[in-house]
């Protein structure tokens, strides 16, 4: 009677073992383990190891978990057979069947679930070991399994998508949190045109033209860089910083010309991506850059402020007389076109008088 009872025991409990770390497995994430590397726990870099190949892991989960499923009942029904007699042994299986199913697979996996952290740490290292010791059995069924099988990505981005959504709902993310994790997601959907300040708005000087001849300008800007046209603005040379052009006009240098002062710039394209274009600002150190059209025509320029606007919502200053200069090119273009209309209306009312 003792034997049947620890050997119903032992087949629980391994049971339990084998069900509450597959549990625990599957539950915890793969940017917990890398934390786990980063604090050093002790059994992080194999459980790193188990989950980089976690179907290799569950194959010895399932194989030995059933094994003991199935050769402890064997065992139990020998032994129950010798105690007990034939006439029990149905009796004694659905009594063992019921304690594996509790105790075996339902308790272990709920306890696996909730102690994923821990009871993870502490596997890891015992199923690397077992892997090892049952590769000829793995290997089999991974060539049996293999076509059946695909590569996925570890996190989407609507997974990430999502769990800010949740983190943020559960008090773990703050709002703005979310929406800079959010709006990250959006800069390879948005390209240069769609935060460009048009052409339309754009403050530029001549290069030919005279510091002394546009002095008054010059002290009204309220930009710190400004373009640098040849004859229109689709002919723009680079761009000149305004602290240089006060510089020299404090220096009484008004016969100087902008040229003078013309600094390179970037070009790019107006189908250029703003998570492209971020790259792009910060690996050449740049802050502004000069968006050409398809026939290779100013359409308008975009600086780095525009960008982090993206992830940040609107920057305004002190100096912003405008802050959406996209919408307010849209404006003055209703407006100039409403005054058009206006104008030849008047035009036809005269020549019918």
């Amino acid at each position: 009677m003792t034997v049947l009872i620890v050997l119903v025991i032992v087949v629980i409990a391994l049971s339990a073992f084998f069900a509450g770390v597959e549990a625990a497995l599957f539950s915890i994430p793969q940017s917990k383990v890398h934390v786990f590397l980063e604090q050093k726990r002790r059994g992080a870099e194999a459980l790193a190891k188990v989950k980089k190949n976690l179907p290799r892991a569950i194959m010895i989960i399932v194989v030995g978990n059933n094994a003991v499923n199935i050769a402890g009942s064997m065992f139990v029904g020998v032994v129950a057979t010798r105690v007990f007699g034939d006439a029990v042994i149905g009796i004694v299986s659905a009594v063992v069947t019921l304690l594996i199913i509790i105790f075996g697979e339902i308790l272990p996996k709920t306890i696996g679930e909730n102690n994923a952290d821990r009871i993870s740490l502490m596997a890891a290292p015992l199923i690397l070991f077992l892997q090892k010791v049952f590769f000829p059995v793995i290997w089999v069924f991974e060539r049996l399994t293999r076509p059946f099988m695909k590569e996925n990505a570890t996190v989407s981005e609507e997974e990430i998508h999502v769990l800010s959504e949740i983190g943020h709902k559960e008090g773990s993310i703050e709002k703005d949190e979310k929406d800079i994790i959010q709006r990250v997601f959006t800069l390879n959907d948005i390209t240069a045109e769609d935060i460009m300040t048009p052409r339309t708005v754009v403050t530029a000087l001549q290069k030919d033209e005279r510091l002394g001849d546009i002095k008054e300008v010059i002290f009204e800007l309220n930009y710190s860089r400004i373009p640098v046209y040849e004859e229109s603005l689709d002919d723009i040379v680079g761009i000149c910083y305004r602290k240089q052009l006060l510089i020299a006009l404090a220096k009484d240098e008004e016969d100087k010309k902008v040229e003078d002062f013309v600094q390179d710039v970037l070009y790019i394209d107006e189908d250029m991506r703003v998570d492209d274009l971020l790259q792009l600002f910060l690996s050449r150190r740049e802050q502004i850059a000069i968006v050409k059209d398809k026939f290779d025509g100013t359409s308008g320029i975009v600086t780095l402020e525009d960008v982090l606007e993206q992830l940040v919502g609107e920057i305004v200053d002190e100096d912003d007389e405008v802050v959406d200069t996209r919408a307010f090119a849209e404006s003055e273009g209703r407006k100039s076109r409403a005054h058009n209309h206006y104008e030849a209306d008047t035009l036809e009312n005269e020549k019918e008088r």
